[in-house]
């Protein structure tokens, strides 16, 4: 954990770095007490969490929540504050702010909040990886929810269908099947809602200009943190060869699951 703190009142900084070293003794505890130590911090290419103080003799609280969601856009920032008002927390809400804590009193909490935006910072993190690596698979893949919505799509398949992100986001996934299957993949995807991984088989998909293409699929159920599955995701691997239309229309288990796709079934 990288977590610097904006503090120009002496004794808070050392009486707040105390609780902090305690509470995390592997963290990458910095301090910044004036404008030129603030600047010096900025620099830094990433900061996990940032705790400042509102009143500080040369800038405020929320300038420094400015400045840095507009550097690290995905730090979490805590704010301690005397007398900071309502609509003064409200606006920094309204900027990013993750928590604020009253002094002298919030200090009792400020290990447990900050715990939490570590955990929360992570779990963003953890995310945009698990975008990135889907964004990046040579496979095809979209999402559809339970009422057949599609809710996201990656590179590979828009490039696969032919269109853009706001082209297909919110529309049914039945335009991207050919009328003849379009029974047979609504059974196989509430088949996956159930929870069950639809092995790999062959099918064709529709672009966006009209054309079929011939693709490899898998269907996976998309299992939330809790179990849950409110989506699934259709794996689809071009297949550079034509496919007789009865050979379109049928569904044929060739193989099991690619190796990646069981590991996409929990990325929520």
């Amino acid at each position: 954990m990288n977590l610097l703190l904006v503090e120009d009142n002496p004794t808070d900084r050392i009486v707040i770095q105390a609780r902090l070293r305690r509470a995390f003794p592997s963290a990458q505890i910095m301090a910044a007490d004036d404008p030129i130590a603030m600047n010096e911090h900025l620099r830094r290419d990433d900061c996990d969490i940032v705790i400042t103080d509102y009143w500080l003799g040369w800038s405020d609280g929320l300038s420094i929540l400015q400045r840095v969601r507009d550097r690290w856009p995905r730090s979490r920032v805590i704010m301690l504050t005397g007398n900071g008002g309502e609509e003064v927390m409200a606006d920094a809400f309204k900027h990013g702010l993750y928590h604020y804590l009253l002094k002298p009193d919030g200090f009792d909490e400020l290990a447990a909040v900050t715990g939490a935006a570590m955990k929360s910072k992570r779990r963003e993190d953890f995310d945009q990886l698990m975008a990135l690596i889907v964004d990046s698979l040579p496979d095809g893949v979209h999402c559809v929810d339970a009422s057949g919505r599609i809710i996201a799509i990656n590179a590979a398949a828009r490039r696969m269908y032919g269109c853009a992100d706001f082209e297909i986001i919110g529309l049914s996934n039945e335009i991207l099947l050919p009328v003849a299957t379009r029974d047979d993949i609504r059974r196989l995807q509430e088949r996956a809602l159930g929870g069950e991984i639809v092995p790999r088989f062959t099918t064709a998909l529709v672009r966006i200009d009209g054309t079929e293409v011939p693709v490899s699929m898998t269907i996976l159920p998309m299992r939330h943190r809790d179990g849950t599955i409110s989506s699934v995701a259709f794996i689809a691997t071009e297949l550079g060869r034509a496919i007789r239309e009865a050979g379109v229309s049928s569904v044929r288990d060739e193989s099991h699951p690619p190796r990646h796709a069981l590991a996409l079934s929990s990325i929520h």
